[in-house]
């Protein structure tokens, strides 16, 4: 695929993903303040409010899956396929997820501490029920969009990093109309929106790294987007009334995502150095 046809391809995916989810999907419902469902408190809208909010999560996913088909045809779409489940990634990136995004969670779990608020860990406990619902709204939803089609692309215009900044910065946002809905996580916390964006780019340099290191496979992307999620949206209910905390979130994803890109180079060179 020549630079062109990838700017052309990326260019439409963003186009149309962005376009649904601030005129058609999110958008409306936070135009007009319409509540929609919460996974961490009893906030639930009218029933067509959900469904808009939920087929609205979905887009990214079902976009490039489109877009794949149209490209790519048949052949594209089950190459798509096996990345999903391509769970044979190693032992060593499952534990690399796990060891993220306990550092990301310590750090946050430490940052509330310094600023005088407790946290329960009972919560990982009394929340586990979306757990296994959280891998489809999400992961799932998404990651064929920003993984399985965009990333590919993106990395042939920009490199792995760059690649994954752009799109840490698109998928924020994507996400912009969820600060303006009730019933989201974004609303019902007061988030600031800088320090999610940068939430999001260290993430997606973590998710490039990641997904180079694996083969492409998009089922490393959806995993870690699964247990990731989890943890933020357990840590985000105990600690996130807190508005000093809010701007202090990004803080440990930042040093995790500069370690990172530390470790990736250090190996990049050294494999450079190796005698071929």
């Amino acid at each position: 695929m020549d630079r062109i046809t990838a700017v052309k391809q990326v260019g439409i995916f963003f186009a149309i993903t962005l376009g649904l989810s601030l005129f058609v999907f999110w958008g409306p419902l936070a135009l007009f303040q319409i509540p929609t469902i919460s996974f961490v408190s009893s906030t639930k809208g009218p029933v067509w409010a959900i469904i808009l909010f939920i087929l609205g999560g979905f887009v990214p996913s079902l976009v490039g899956l489109l877009l794949t088909g149209i490209w790519e045809g048949r052949a594209g779409l089950r190459r798509m396929g096996r990345r999903v489940i391509q769970f044979n990634i190693g032992w060593r990136w499952y534990l690399a997820a796990f060891v993220i995004t306990a550092f990301v969670s310590l750090g946050q779990i430490i940052t509330g501490q310094l600023l005088g608020i407790s946290f329960d860990p009972s919560l990982f406990v009394q929340q586990l029920s979306s757990f296994l619902p959280l891998i489809i709204l999400g992961p799932l939803s998404e990651e064929l969009g920003w993984r399985g089609y965009a990333q590919d692309r993106l990395q042939k215009l920009f490199g792995p990093v760059l690649a994954g900044v752009v799109l840490g910065i698109l998928w924020a946002l994507w996400h912009l109309p969820l600060f303006y809905m009730p019933g989201t996580a974004q609303h019902a916390l007061g988030l600031p929106f800088l320090p999610f964006v940068l939430t999001l780019v260290s993430l997606f340099v973590i998710f490039a790294w990641l997904h180079t290191q694996t083969g492409a496979s998009i089922w490393t992307a959806i995993f870690f987007h699964w247990i990731y999620t989890y943890a933020s949206q357990v840590i985000s209910s105990g600690l996130g009334q807190n508005q000093v905390y809010n701007w202090l979130v990004c803080v440990p994803y930042l040093i995790v995502a500069g370690l990172t890109l530390a470790f990736w180079k250090k190996r990049s060179q050294a494999a450079e150095m190796e005698p071929a």
